[in-house]
Order: structure tokens, then C-alpha cells, then sequence
């Protein structure tokens, strides 16, 4: 409020010019007069200098003052412009207005009017600051939520009434002129989270609680998202009006928590398998070794060779969950059935047929896909008594949501008619190291999941149409975040 305020001054009188100056800047120390003899010297002036408030005169030769108004408002919509003129009309009035002038003022005899036009420009510049400067707090607001992807909102108790930013819309996938309740809010939540926001949200505006909750919300378009909720009561007189809100965006974060999740879960497995899984055969083999150098026993030292092949496989399967339980930063548009049948070329399946139900394509690494459906191919091989066909083929999504193109799954599965998987164990089987067989290490259907899950994909087993086993992999619009 105290900056210097700068005034340009456009009069084709220069004596008057002179004088209005003198006196204005007699009358507040903040105003500081630039004099121009005409709209066109006043132009010149604009473009060199940076101006808060123009005053200028109406009648003058060539272009009036309201033609000269037009033109400044061309470049400078918002600029004070006070019409100061001895010429005072309803007409003048009315055409001023309408050209957009902020203040009229007539000319009089006696310093009184200086005094009037002073607080004149004081008054319209002060509004122009502050108009500016709530335009500029509002647009680094705008753009703060951008840049960390919150937004704001307020519920008024009172009114009974909600206002939102548009990043809170956006964030909902909505158009920035559409609204939004608490009760349309809520219906946006993941529905195992609803009661959760609901009654932190009731306690705010009953008894005053802060909450702040990380929550899953599926959006108008079907995508899922982890959010940031927090909302804080606001009060007057003791009473609680308002509460007073924001709401992040946190999928990235949470994908890059859940990947370190992955991470130090798959350390952990490694660290079990160099202690427990490899030791053994590695106690096997040591102790083979030292009968057979004391007896001589052939068997002994084939019992050793055993247990070292045995080590062997463990490393490679370590390996391979190290490569494929990697994220898949890029896909491609794999044919599904054309993929199982390279998969199929390389495992040994005996007298088991290979059927292909449908046509389909899926978004995938085709290496790791391939790696997916051979250890699949082997494990019926291994474990599926009695088998004699293995169908792949893609699960179409069932539209149940009342949202269009809802968190409604689709994946492909792979299945047999063998003697299946019992249900006790369906929930071990993709655990590194979990087998039923005595010879095998235990991998192949772990290494499944670490492939299906760097896809985003779910994998899970149930029965097959024929009684066998079937495995099911599955993607969600959330992109591997759903559930």
C-alpha cells in the first residue's frame, strides 16, 4: 500500500499538464507524474515505461480521450485509465463507461479537485494491485496443485454445501464445470475403503477430529488410484462450521512403495534359499565326498554329483527370479496362442496336446510371457496326473460395474485335465520353494508369479472346466494396483 504509484498523464495543455503533476504530487508522496502531450505521445510512453494509472484529458485535437482508451485497453485490459476532463456529459459519461474507463472525473476550479483525483488514482490502484496479486496467488496455487497433484475443498455445515478446486476434479476424472458432494465422493472410494473415510469424515464435522488417510478410489474412467485424503474442522465460536480439506494423488508413490515392497520381499526369498535350500545339498554333497574318499564308494561320489546338480538348478531358478521378477518397462502386442506354441516346442510334454481356445492378443514382454507358459507347460508335466490336453486361452471382462468399462478384470488362462491342485494348497503354490515333489526345487510357479507380477498382472489357480488345474493371470485398469 505504501509503493510509489507512477501516473501518466496525457493533456494537450501543457500548463495544466504542469500543474496537475505538481500539485497530485503534493497531494500523496507516493504519486509520481510522467506528462504527455497527446494519445500518441502517451502510446510512446507506454511502451518504454511501466506505468500503475492513467489520467487523461477527453477533448484533444486529433483523438479523443475515449479513442485513446480503446487502444490502451487493446494491450492493457485491466490498467486504471481515469478520465479527467472539463467536458462533462451523460453522453461522455456513458461512452467512457463502455470503452471500459475506471474512473470519471470533471475538471473544477480550486486545488479541492486535485485533492478528489488523488484519492481517485490512490483508490483504483490499490484495487489493481490487490486484483493482481490474488490473480498471482491463484495462478501459483493452480499451478502448486499441478505440480504435487493436490487439490483442494471445503464443506460447509451450515449451508450444507461443498466447493472444490479443479485439481480435485481432475483427479476424479471430471470435467472442471461439474460438482461434487460428500455423498458423491464417498461412491468414488474403493468400496473396502468407503467406511473408513466415512466415518473419519463424520467425526470432523461431529467432533472435531483431523484425519488423514492414504486410500484406493477408482475414478469416473474406471482407473484406479491411491489418494491422499485429509480433512481439518474449522471453527467459530466454538462451534464447528467447516471442514477444510485436500486430496493427493499418490499412485506414483505408491507404486514405487509396493516395487521397494517387491524388492525386499524377493531378498528375503533369496536370503532363504542360499540358507536353507542350497545348504542342504550342499551338507548332502560335502558328506558324500568324505565317505567316498574314506570307502571308495562309487555311489557315494554319484550321491555327491546329485547334490551339486541339484545346487545348480537352485542357482539358475535364483537367477531367472531375479531377471523376470524385474517391472516390465516396455510391452508389445504378443499373439497369445502363437506365443504358447513357441513355449510349447521347447518343454517336453510327452503325449499331451496342446489347445488353443479363441483369438487374442496380449501386451506383453515376450520373453518373460514365453518363460511364463513353458514353466506352466512343465509344471503339468511334472504335477498334473493323468493330464492329456492343456488349453491356453483369453478371459474375456464381464461388464458388471454401473461405471462404463469398470474395474472389471481380463487376463488369459492356462489349464489342464489332470488331478488339478487341493484346494489346502492353492495359496503356497507360487511361494518360492514350496513343492510336492521331493526332486523338484520348488521354483517353477514362483518364478510364474514374479513374471506375472512385474506385469501387473494378478495370478491365481482354481479348477479347470475338466477337473484339472487352472491359472489365471489377470489385469485390472488400476495397473497392477487393484485389490
Amino acid at each position: 500500500m505504501d509503493s510509489p504509484i507512477r501516473v501518466l498523464h496525457v493533456d494537450d495543455d501543457p500548463d495544466f499538464a504542469e500543474l496537475t503533476a505538481e500539485l497530485l504530487e503534493r497531494e500523496d508522496s507516493r504519486i509520481s507524474v510522467t506528462t504527455a502531450s497527446g494519445p500518441v505521445d502517451g502510446r510512446e510512453r507506454l511502451e518504454s515505461t511501466e506505468f500503475d494509472c492513467i489520467v487523461s484529458d477527453f477533448d484533444m485535437p486529433g483523438e479523443s480521450g475515449i479513442a485513446f482508451l480503446e487502444t490502451v485497453r487493446a494491450d492493457y485490459p485491466d490498467l486504471p485509465f481515469i478520465l479527467f476532463t472539463g467536458k462533462g456529459s451523460e453522453e461522455v459519461a456513458s461512452d467512457a463507461i463502455s470503452a471500459g474507463v475506471t474512473d470519471y472525473l470533471q475538471k473544477a476550479i480550486g486545488s479541492e479537485q486535485y485533492e478528489l483525483l488523488a484519492n481517485r488514482i490512490a483508490t483504483a490502484v490499490d484495487q489493481y494491485r490487490t486484483a493482481r496479486e490474488l490473480e498471482r496467488q491463484n495462478d501459483l496455487f493452480a499451478k502448486a496443485q499441478n505440480i504435487g497433484n493436490v487439490g483442494a475443498w471445503e464443506y460447509d455445515i451450515r449451508t450444507d454445501t461443498t466447493h472444490v478446486s479443479d485439481e480435485v476434479l481432475r483427479i476424479h476424472a471430471l470435467d472442471t464445470d461439474e460438482h461434487l458432494t460428500p455423498e458423491e465422493t464417498l461412491e468414488y472410494f474403493h468400496p473396502d475403503d468407503r467406511p473408513a473415510v466415512r466415518e473419519a469424515f463424520l467425526s470432523a464435522v461431529r467432533d472435531g477430529e483431523v484425519y488423514d488417510l492414504q486410500l484406493r478410489m477408482l475414478d469416473a474412467s474406471g482407473t484406479q488410484r491411491w489418494v491422499r485424503t485429509r480433512g481439518e474442522p474449522q471453527t467459530e465460536n466454538g462451534e464447528i462450521v467447516r471442514v477444510r480439506g485436500i486430496l493427493q494423488d499418490i499412485t506414483a508413490q505408491k507404486r514405487r512403495e509396493m516395487k521397494l515392497e517387491r524388492q525386499n520381499a524377493r531378498l528375503e526369498e533369496f536370503a532363504h534359499v542360499v540358507s536353507h535350500d542350497i545348504r542342504n545339498p550342499l551338507q548332502v554333497a560335502d558328506g558324500q565326498l568324505a565317505l567316498a574318499e574314506q570307502t571308495g564308494d562309487p555311489e557315494a561320489f554319484e550321491q555327491a554329483k546329485e547334490a551339486l546338480s541339484r545346487i545348480e538348478t537352485i542357482i539358475e531358478n535364483i537367477l531367472t527370479l531375479a531377471r523376470h521378477g524385474r517391472t516390465v518397462d516396455e510391452t508389445e502386442a504378443l499373439d497369445l496362442h502363437d506365443t504358447a506354441r513357441e513355449a510349447w516346442e521347447t518343454v517336453e510334454t510327452g503325449e499331451l496336446t496342446l489347445t488353443c481356445d479363441g483369438d487374442g492378443e496380449i501386451a506383453a514382454d515376450r520373453e518373460r510371457l514365453r518363460q511364463l507358459l513353458e514353466n506352466l507347460f512343465h509344471n503339468t508335466v511334472k504335477h498334473g496326473a493323468g493330464a492329456t490336453t492343456i488349453r491356453v486361452g483369453q478371459i474375456q471382462p464381464m461388464y458388471t460395474s454401473t461405471r462404463a468399462d469398470g474395474n472389471t478384470p481380463s487376463g488369459f488362462y492356462v489349464a489342464d485335465d489332470g488331478s488339478g491342485i487341493d484346494e489346502a494348497i492353492r495359496g503356497d503354490v507360487f511361494e518360492s520353494g514350496f513343492t510336492t515333489a521331493s526332486e523338484s526345487t520348488g521354483f517353477g510357479l514362483a518364478i510364474v508369479a514374479q513374471i506375472a507380477e512385474a506385469h501387473g498382472w494378478q495370478a491365481a489357480v482354481t479348477d479347470s472346466r475338466d477337473g484339472g488345474a487352472r491359472f489365471e493371470f489377470t489385469e485390472h485398469p488400476a495397473g497392477g494396483l487393484a485389490g
